[in-house]
């Protein structure tokens, strides 16, 4: 509580600090993972479904559910997909366990639980891509009004031989949603090989995303948890399914995804321009939030500018941006009206797709 300079009856000295200047942006999460599927609590855990768990580890998620089902069983997948997180890269991931029989009803209401938490990444890898699709396009775009920004990875479940003109099918056009294939080759509880439903891919490849700095692009990665493919595409399959706007992956070296796109294709057909521009958003509204309900003048104008400015060159320095302009300004009507303007013209980063050599021979 400031001291009141209103009040001045006895003599003294009365002192207000401002300490506006020193208001500085807080670190911005942008890997953590979000995931709904059905499990069955593990002995003597009482609270393991119903609510969202954040994990750091397979170990703790071994803690709180039993092992996954036989794919064969098509039941309490959580286990599986939490596995496959972990394995290719996700450090930090809210997982929301539903039991069996679980409807899409539950899914949508545990997908929106999840929302309320500072989640990055949505994957609900035990749904058809039909459903994942209809709940992962309603969640981010939902969370997108309000102030949260999420990307939702999906997998095909077509089966091996299917054409991939019916995989671009599936690929629903959003900037926010990534379509994954083929199907990857996993284990069974028992330690069989097994090729995993299509959709399981999601997983991987959102634990892969999750592992990397916004500015860093899928493209040409490989999958550390990922040893064999459900079906190897040729060439012209990659073709066809990179120029749908499909994140294929590829056996070379490792298995890689061969381009990292949304679904949308257009301004956001890079996955880092997506993750840039919302980790861009988040550190915004971490460094202005602070600043609702102080003085719109200059001073502070000037306070939030220099604050802003500060998380936008943390982003030029770390290479997410290659160059911005900032202004902060307020007329008499905004002042009056409580608004203040900030308006911020961003370059992102764009990584490497192709590179065409010419050779001259002499």
């Amino acid at each position: 509580m400031e001291e009141n300079f209103a009040e001045q009856i006895i003599p003294g000295t009365f002192i207000r600090v401002q300490a506006e200047g020193l208001i500085a942006p807080k670190g911005v999460a942008f890997g953590n993972v979000g995931i709904v599927g059905t499990a069955a609590a593990a002995s003597g855990v009482a609270n393991a479904l119903g609510v969202t768990h954040i994990l750091s580890n397979l170990d703790d998620a071994k803690a709180l559910w039993a092992p996954s089902d036989p794919v064969a069983a098509g039941t309490l997948n959580l286990m599986r997909s939490l596995e496959l997180l972990f394995r290719n890269g996700a450090s930090t991931v809210y997982a929301h366990a539903l039991g069996a029989g679980a409807t899409a009803q539950d899914f949508a209401d545990a997908a929106d639980e999840l929302l309320k938490d500072e989640i990055n990444i949505l994957v609900a890898p035990e749904l058809a891509t039909s459903a994942a699709t209809t709940l992962l396009k309603a969640a981010v775009n939902s969370a997108e009004t309000n102030a949260r920004d999420v990307v939702g990875i999906i997998g095909s479940d077509l089966v091996a031989n299917a054409a991939p003109a019916d995989v671009v099918a599936q690929a629903n056009a959003d900037k926010r949603l990534v379509l994954a294939t083929p199907a990857i080759v996993g284990l069974d509880p028992d330690g069989s090989e097994v090729v995993l439903p299509g959709q399981y891919t999601a997983a991987a490849v959102a634990g892969l995303i999750a592992s990397l700095a916004p500015q860093a692009s899928p493209t040409n990665k490989t999958l550390p948890g990922v040893t064999r493919l459900g079906r190897k595409y040729g060439y012209g399959e990659l073709k066809a399914l990179v120029s749908g706007n499909v994140l294929a992956l590829e056996s070379r070296q490792g298995i890689r995804v061969v381009r990292g796109v949304t679904t949308e294709g257009a301004a956001f057909a890079q996955i880092t321009t997506r993750r840039i521009v919302d980790y861009a958003k988040a550190g915004i509204r971490s460094v202005a939030n602070p600043f609702v309900g102080r003085l719109n003048n200059e001073r502070v104008r000037k306070a939030l500018k220099g604050a802003l400015d500060s998380f936008l060159t943390t982003m030029l320095v770390d290479e997410q941006l290659t160059g911005y302009t900032l202004d902060v300004t307020a007329t008499r009507a905004d002042e009056v009206a409580g608004r203040c303007v900030v308006n911020v013209a961003m370059q992102p980063t764009f990584s490497i797709d192709y590179i065409r050599v010419t050779l001259a021979l002499s």
